[in-house]
């Protein structure tokens, strides 16, 4: 077995299967520590499920996810918050009832983690503000557009003080500049000492954005290593960029 890595997330033979379909196919690879890594790949490549697999929220059927160099297999997902990893969803999950403070106070309150937050940031407000949120923290999540959801995600998975962020297409439908303020957040929250995973199809923000890149295809792991080799690599070329890409 390969030498564990001790800081980063390190995924280690696994599979996840649906019926006979295996939507994560004995993969393996390493996610360094204190890199902004890309995981892409084609609709339908496991990617969610990837997310998903890592946080807890679907075990796999074989193999292990390893954290820093501990493993959290078969963790609850609030016991994998714990131990330093936290993520957004493609589809934000938030109450609409529920106000942008109370919302972010929940993790606030209750990660239990004595790692820091950002300089400055001492409430759900000083988050809801570092995160670029324009409405007051006393608006109900119902009435925030696109955007604002979207940072409002973030900066949830934010206050549970993690040392590895998964962002699941957290610039998807925004506009150029939205994103472009989310790509300079995303490198605020890289220098605090974050490893970020970025979930990302536009190729634009991954060559701008990442240090290290990994491809997935039909669940299984088709390329990793830096952006520019990766993104012209003629197998991710044919099955998932088109060979007439260009960055």
């Amino acid at each position: 077995m390969d030498e564990i890595v001790m800081d980063g997330l390190r995924i280690d033979g696994c599979t996840v299967a649906f019926g006979g379909l295996r939507a994560i196919d004995n993969v393996t690879l390493d996610i360094p520590g204190g890199t902004i890594t890309a995981l892409i790949g084609p609709n339908g490549s496991g990617k969610s499920t990837f997310v998903n697999m890592v946080s807890g929220q679907i075990p796999p059927v074989a193999g292990r996810v390893v954290l820093k160099g501990q493993p959290i297999t078969g963790l609850r997902p609030d016991r994998i918050v714990h131990r330093g990893l936290a993520r957004t969803y493609q589809v934000p999950k938030v109450p609409k009832e529920l106000t942008i403070q109370e919302v972010i106070s929940v993790p606030l309150l209750y990660a239990r983690s004595d790692r820091p937050l950002p300089s400055g940031v001492r409430s759900a407000a000083d988050l809801a503000h570092y995160c670029g949120l324009r409405p007051a923290v006393t608006t109900r999540c119902g009435q925030l557009s696109v955007s604002d959801l979207r940072r409002l995600e973030i900066a949830r998975a934010l206050a549970c003080r993690p040392e590895v962020l998964l962002l699941d297409e957290s610039m998807a439908g925004l506009s150029l500049e939205d994103t472009d303020q989310v790509i300079g957040l995303v490198r605020e929250i890289h220098v605090l000492g974050v490893t970020v995973v970025v979930i990302e199809h536009v190729m634009r923000i991954i060559a701008r954005l990442c240090q290290h890149a990994i491809v997935l295809n039909q669940g299984r792991l088709l390329a990793e290593g830096a952006p520019q080799r990766v993104l012209t690599d003629p197998d991710v070329r044919e099955a998932y960029l088109g060979k007439g890409f260009t960055l």
